[in-house]
């Protein structure tokens, strides 16, 4: 009970939405549709990051959302594009209705790791079709080496690029599920000892860095929003996960809704939580209705937003107030690739 009154309580602090009635719904998935199987990161954008629709996709998959065309659609247009190494770049599009490699992806730790969890979810539910088993099977392989020389055997935890010594805990937790995907049911010796790295890496007493060597100035992203990606994967336990919620919520929930610390939406922190606080996931939708341009929308929020609706999350908040949110400044930058 008192855990519940802590999100109740943040939830009611940080709510400050006009009205019941608000019809406007944000973009959906076919808003960010290149027509050719992918889809841009951003409304509007211009660039298309398979790690944000990777992320989207695995998330359709754990909450059973229809989108198994689309999925299929998608990985005949990201799987030909799979370097040798393993990795994937971002893609800008040409006058001639082609595509390039304009970029090379943020974190290949997270690339690989939202690509294997992906695949083997797809595999699970079926919904590849036959003639894309086998390179599926070889993007897996490749993701896979890719790992592997992103491994650092001394700390067990993965870098984000090869080039550097840079280590997030939000990637590190992505590979972790994906580790987990490829286990199966059981948690084998390669999670485990993952899970065992983070805690001793990354834990600091009560709090956790976000990134190893640490940041020396504080943001909302990543220091508020990195160890919201703990919650329910098992690298923590079950109740320190629903503690660690309650808490986040208590200090965090009205930066978060109000998007007053950071304009992007955060759909994964309303994933994460749906289980826990059901209510918080809910006002996150309705915080989006009516949906404000300025807000900075992702194709990743867009799944995660139908996939809350498709397991049962509605929009419907207790806690509206009569003021809407002060308006927030138009995003100018693409995300980076963990929001």
């Amino acid at each position: 009970m008192k855990t519940r009154n802590l999100w109740i309580a943040s939830a009611a602090m940080a709510w400050q939405l006009a009205g019941a009635a608000q019809p406007d719904e944000p973009p959906a998935l076919a808003a960010f549709a290149t027509g050719d199987g992918a889809y841009y990161t951003t409304l509007g954008g211009q660039v298309v990051d398979p790690y944000f629709v990777n992320k989207g996709f695995t998330i359709a998959l754990q909450a059973g959302v229809p989108l198994r065309a689309e999925l299929q659609q998608w990985l005949a247009w990201l799987l030909p594009r799979q370097r040798q190494d393993g990795g994937f770049d971002r893609f800008c599009p040409t006058a001639d209705t082609a595509w390039r490699s304009c970029m090379g992806a943020d974190a290949d730790d997270s690339m690989a790791a939202t690509t294997i969890e992906m695949l083997h979810l797809a595999r699970q539910k079926q919904w590849l079709t036959p003639g894309q088993q086998a390179a599926a099977q070889q993007a897996i392989a490749r993701s896979q080496q890719l790992l592997a020389r992103l491994r650092n055997p001394s700390n067990q935890l993965y870098k984000a690029l090869l080039d550097t010594e840079l280590y997030y805990l939000m990637d590190n937790i992505e590979v972790y599920e994906a580790l987990r995907a490829a286990e199966g049911a059981q948690a084998g010796p390669a999670s485990k000892q993952l899970a065992a790295a983070i805690n001793r890496r990354f834990r600091s007493g009560s709090d956790w860095k976000p990134a190893l060597p640490e940041y020396d100035r504080p943001r909302f992203y990543p220091h508020t929003l990195a160890s919201a990606y703990l919650w329910q994967t098992g690298v923590i336990s079950r109740a320190e996960s629903d503690r660690a919620t309650a808490q986040w919520l208590a200090q965090h929930g009205s930066a978060w809704l109000s998007r007053s610390e950071d304009h992007y939406a955060w759909g994964l922190v309303a994933w994460k939580m749906r289980q826990t606080a059901p209510i918080q996931a809910a006002c996150w939708r309705a915080s989006l209705r009516p949906f404000q341009p300025a807000v900075g929308w992702t194709v990743l929020d867009a799944m995660i937003d139908h996939a809350l609706a498709h397991t049962g999350i509605s929009t419907q908040c207790p806690f509206a107030m009569a003021t809407a949110p002060a308006p927030v400044p138009a995003p100018t930058t693409t995300p980076a690739a963990n929001p």
